[in-house]
């Protein structure tokens, strides 16, 4: 129901706003463009990522992939020293079973924990409002990600 409750909010947000770009207007200085007006802290990477820091500092990269009308959202943090791989997929299946706006998953040679998520947005182009919202509710999803890492003794 949660997730229904989510794609709704996000859909009348892509609906109602009147600040988009353009399908084949979406770049990494687009999207940093809508952030920044938005009140985020944002910037396009050495690799032409964009960059985008959460309340607590916490960095995301955001990938943009208008070919697709697809951006793919990403954070990561390192697991810490006593945790072992078996563990490490152990609690990403866990919260991939829970989770419901983002993929986990773990990179063993890094030992980086990952968070997720490819966001489809519609040929008529890339919404502001729409951006922000998602972005908010993807902060949200790692907030919860990070909260068991740490409560499981992970990070």
């Amino acid at each position: 129901m949660k997730r229904v409750a989510i794609v709704l909010v996000l859909m009348l947000c892509a609906v109602f706003s009147l600040f988009a770009v353009s399908a084949e207007d979406v770049s990494s200085e687009s999207i940093v463009a809508m952030l920044s007006e938005a009140g985020y802290d944002a910037w396009v990477d050495e690799e032409g990522d964009v960059t985008v820091t959460d309340q607590y500092g916490m960095e995301y990269w955001i990938m943009a992939y208008p070919e697709e009308n697809r951006l793919w959202i990403q954070s990561g943090w390192t697991a810490s020293d006593e945790i072992t791989s078996k563990d490490a997929y152990s609690l990403v299946n866990e919260s991939n079973r829970n989770l419901f706006f983002a993929r986990c998953w773990y990179e063993p040679m890094s030992r980086t924990f990952y968070a997720d998520y490819d966001l489809l947005y519609p040929s008529s182009g890339l919404d502001a409002d729409f951006l922000a919202s998602f972005l908010e509710e993807f902060f949200l999803a790692a907030d919860i990600f990070t909260d068991y890492l740490i409560g499981e003794g992970a990070l």
